[in-house]
């Protein structure tokens, strides 16, 4: 079972396409209303990835980050299929006859 923050690290990868790094998944959970630190997103990402729901490739070095390649993250078959079976779960939660009472 995936946690929420699982769900959408992966929903942000995938999204992201190819160009999925650390920043790009934190800015694009940014932009849809969530927020997690970067010392949250890596121990996600690590979780994630011992568990071979996502893989990473090194892109180039570069001087502006100390030589240090960028790491850029996919999900494997594994993963998606993981994420779509529980975003099928939640989709027939939500349409179900629930409605929100109260303010």
């Amino acid at each position: 079972m995936l946690t929420a923050n699982e769900q959408l690290v992966m929903l942000a990868i995938a999204r992201a396409g190819r160009r999925a790094y650390a920043l790009s998944i934190q800015d694009e959970m940014k932009a849809h209303g969530h927020a997690l630190t970067l010392g949250v997103l890596y121990t996600v990402l690590a979780r994630l990835e011992r568990r071979q729901l996502i893989r990473h490739r090194d892109g180039e070095a570069t001087p502006e980050r100390g030589d240090r390649p960028k790491r850029f993250y996919n999900l494997t078959g594994t993963g998606a299929r993981e994420l779509r079976g529980a975003l099928r779960i939640l989709d027939g939660l939500r349409s179900g006859s629930y409605a929100p009472q109260g303010a």
